[in-house]
């Protein structure tokens, strides 16, 4: 048997608390390696915001041959913390799961073997974020991660084939496709797995107590990420609820702090102006048996992508609980999961960004004799084709004789190089005196050491907090400041009329017309009495507007067809992206929508 090191993330399926996706796949490389009799050691970091902050930074618990380090974020980037931990246990070989893992398993472990599970593709998800925050510099921070990866490593696994033969590309970027490799196997596809026991539950939680008993009850479960096409979804639950009257849908997850904190807030907005909005239920993040209960009733489950290459190459995790839970699902026919879904008959694909067609999917599950059928495939093809030691074959292989890669310590040629050297960051911050992530991670170790050098580190965490402030986590960078020029305070029912105003950019993010891009800016114009909302007019932005300047805007707009006192808003709106009147805390504050109260008379 092989003493395996594994730099993983926290928390653990067995722990109080709220799992996320990366915890979920530390977890089914602990239970194959377990299960064919290896000793283990994990070093889990604690992911953001889902243990309670007054926990000691470090927690070690032991089983037979598994040892758990459950460390704060703190100690996973300070190499004096790990290194004696590691040292202890005496490693053969070492296995990072995710990309993050892979830059902290690269700084600590030596000459050790190491096998590099890049879990979705980090770079595809950095364009998303980079599209989401209007920042490139999100693309500097991951690279600096996977550079380290494909740089380090000896074998890689990815979640689906298409990601396989994309780690082999970059490899080839790195130069590590060389004659010292040829024939090597360096990569391989792990396709995310669940545990095959089937879920029970213990009480009802949305059936019979939010909902009718008969309700047709739709589930979208997790966070909202960037690859999440909430417009798509919820044109298609409106057509549901048009079309059939007992139809709800309920939510779980929300916002990924941090990550993305724009998505979820969109889907909010549109919900909360639906006619429908009673049918729409928002649990938020819910408890681990809470959310088992409400897959058990419910009848569908849905999973909705934006077309990105980071939905191409990636995988759902959250699809592997609806099988497991016996529950039809229907997803974009864009990940290898979904088309398997689709092929066994557990569940249906849709065309991305076809609400119609999703629409028609969903509907058919509300279907008795086809519904049950798909529960039953659902459970087939979980065990045939996601448990843990059907997916694991491979890395079990070769954790039983880790071997170095070919290439290791000879001289090979390197035909990339990181240009985002430490040098060109500092200069870039001095320059623009603002602090990006990637600088930011790689000056932590430093700074934390100086800090318990001069006995200070109990100052580490509130550092970190200001850091995370530093970095706009909790501000947007959409951002705008109103002034009215002329406006008229009464108009005639269902006649045009001029507004003149000027909205200066006071956040980060460039404005750019919808003509010049597809993710472009729009003022966007309704109006709104007693409650009731009218649809959203949409007017293009004259021309791009940076950061710190304005646009002089002469707008042309027409008045409601009734009579009565209204509310003229106006907001701008980053198509696909978000509302400028929307912030992390979801709360419209000015930082971006005008309110003008207007009388509309009658036409003479």
């Amino acid at each position: 048997m092989t003493r395996v090191l594994i730099f993983g993330f926290a928390p653990l399926p067995s722990e109080p608390y709220r799992v996320a996706g990366p915890s979920l796949r530390t977890w089914h490389f602990i239970s194959a390696l377990r299960a064919a009799g290896h000793d283990l050691c994990l070093i889990g970091d604690r992911m953001a915001g889902l243990y309670p902050e007054d926990l000691p930074p470090l927690i070690t618990t032991q089983q037979e041959r598994f040892t758990y380090h459950s460390v704060h974020d703190i100690l996973w980037h300070d190499p004096k913390a790990l290194r004696p931990l590691i040292n202890a246990f005496a490693p053969e070989c070492a296995i990072a799961v995710t990309t993050p893992a892979a830059s902290i398993a690269a700084a600590n472990i030596g000459e050790l073997p190491l096998w590099c599970d890049l879990y979705g593709s980090i770079m595809a998800e950095a364009q998303l974020k980079a599209l989401l925050y209007a920042d490139d510099q999100y693309l500097a921070h991951f690279w600096n991660m996977e550079r380290l990866a494909l740089e380090r490593a000896d074998k890689f696994s990815a979640v689906s084939e298409r990601q396989q033969w994309s780690i082999i590309g970059e490899l080839g970027l790195w130069g590590r496709l060389n004659q010292w490799t040829s024939g090597y196997h360096f990569a391989t596809t792990i396709p995310i797995a669940s545990e095959d026991t089937p879920f029970t539950a213990t009480e009802r939680f949305m059936r019979g107590v939010r909902v009718p008993e008969d309700a047709f009850l739709i589930l979208y479960s997790g966070g909202y990420n960037t690859w999440t096409d909430v417009d798509t979804l919820f044109s298609a639950l409106e057509q549901v609820m048009q079309a059939h009257p007992k139809a709800h849908f309920v939510s779980t997850g929300g916002a990924i702090y941090g990550h993305d904190d724009f998505t979820y807030r969109r889907f909010e907005r549109l919900i909360a102006e639906s006619a429908q909005r009673e049918r729409y239920h928002l649990c938020g993040w819910i408890g681990a048996q809470d959310l088992i209960n409400l897959y058990l009733e419910s009848d569908v489950a849905v999973n909705t992508d934006r077309f990105a290459y980071e939905t191409l190459l990636g995988s759902r995790t959250r699809i592997l609980d609806w099988l497991r839970a016996g529950l039809p699902c229907v997803s974009s026919d864009l990940t290898e999961l979904a088309q398997s879904v689709a092929a066994y008959g557990a569940g249906f694909t849709y065309p991305p960004e076809d609400a119609a067609a999703l629409a028609k999917c969903l509907l058919a599950c509300a279907e008795p004799e086809r519904a049950a059928q798909m529960r039953h495939n659902a459970r087939r093809l979980l065990t045939e084709r996601y448990t843990y030691q059907v997916t694991s074959a491979a890395l079990l292989a070769w954790v039983a004789a880790p071997q170095r890669a070919p290439d290791v310590g000879r001289q090979t040629l390197k035909l990339a190089r990181p240009y985002r050297t430490l040098w060109v960051e500092l200069g870039e911050m001095l320059r623009t005196r603002r602090l990006n992530l990637s600088l930011a991670v790689r000056l932590w170790s430093p700074v934390a050491a100086v800090l318990k050098a001069v006995g200070l580190g109990s100052l580490l965490k509130g550092l970190a907090a200001r850091g995370q402030r530093a970095l706009r986590f909790d501000v947007s960078p959409y951002q705008a400041v109103w002034q009215v020029q002329t406006a008229p305070k009464t108009v005639r029912a269902a006649q045009p009329f001029a507004l003149r105003a000027e909205v200066q950019n006071v956040g980060t993010a460039l404005w750019l017309p919808i003509r010049e891009s597809a993710f472009g800016v729009n003022i966007a114009y309704r109006w709104q009495a007693a409650g009731q909302f009218g649809t959203w007019e949409r007017l293009p932005l004259p021309k791009a507007v940076p950061s710190g300047k304005s646009a002089q805007l002469h707008l042309a707009l027409r008045a409601p067809e009734q009579a009565g006192d209204y509310e003229l808003v106006l907001d701008l709106v980053r198509e696909g992206v978000t509302w400028f009147a929307q912030t992390a805390s979801g709360i419209e504050t000015g930082g971006g929508a005008l309110r003008l109260p207007m009388r509309v008379v009658a036409e003479d």
